[in-house]
């Protein structure tokens, strides 16, 4: 389907409808830019967005959920506050609690149409070589068993630069496929991105580099020529950062 304004795919087959965000969050968001607000799941990490609604960006693997409800309840945001969670790309350490977390907060789950056989499918869908990392993060994360091979059905699928304002959130996304077909990355407004796996680091503290399972290089290098375009002045991703927006145009720019 068609989403440049993130409509949500069959509504009444999933038996609900875009909430309007919270209201009681209008008057601070009059007065300050959206806050970002990292939620560390052990080797990867999601991010709440709270501007007039608040956007989910990632759902860790499954079994995350409680971490990332506890980062909401500190932060105090009602799970019935998320508008929005948005799956930047068909990994299962990205969408793994989604599903979960929709039950939850009652918030559509969006993904790019490129990557959405892969969410759908779940690491059952994966190449075999591919389903040896989530078993290894689970393994990391203290976890007896590995991660579910169920996926889930998005309610929202992207196929284009697509404007958040309809969930609350002055900011977009933006397709920036490379890591996977179907990546994209947010722009929160004030100069904020947030990546994905667009970018990662070898060590916590580390330079900005292309992950190693980067499936179109070309690609990535692409897409981050696309964003450095916008100006960011902080860059977040799911494996280390944030960098300033310099640090990434210095390291990425003038033709990388």
């Amino acid at each position: 389907m068609t989403t440049a304004d993130l409509s949500v795919q069959d509504p009444a087959v999933r038996g609900q409808a875009v909430r309007a965000p919270a209201p009681r969050m209008e008057r601070t968001a009059a007065r300050c830019l959206p806050a970002v607000i990292p939620v560390p799941l052990g080797l990867t990490t999601a991010f709440i967005v709270r501007d007039r609604g608040v956007l989910l960006v990632d759902a860790g693997n499954p079994g995350d959920e409680p971490a990332i409800l506890a980062a909401m309840r500190r932060a105090g945001i009602r799970p019935d506050e998320v508008s929005l969670i948005l799956v930047t790309h068909g990994h299962p350490g990205h969408y793994g609690s989604a599903d979960a977390l929709r039950d939850r907060t009652g918030a559509p789950v969006a993904v790019h149409a490129a990557d959405a056989g892969a969410v759908r499918r779940g690491v059952a869908g994966l190449l075999s070589s591919a389903r040896i990392v989530p078993r290894l993060i689970g393994f990391a994360a203290g976890r007896v068993s590995a991660p579910r091979p169920g996926g889930i059905e998005p309610d929202i699928v992207i196929e284009s630069a697509a404007d958040l304002a309809v969930f609350g959130i002055r900011g977009r996304v933006i397709p920036t496929p490379g890591h996977t077909p179907g990546s994209v990355s947010v722009l929160i407004a004030g100069g904020t991105a947030i990546v994905g796996d667009l970018l990662s680091a070898l060590l916590p503290g580390g330079r900005p580099r292309l992950p190693f399972r980067t499936g179109d290089p070309a690609a990535a290098r692409r897409s981050l020529r696309a964003l450095l375009a916008f100006g960011p002045e902080r860059v977040y991703a799911a494996h280390g950062g944030p960098w300033s927006g310099s640090e990434v145009s210095r390291r990425f720019g003038n033709g990388w």
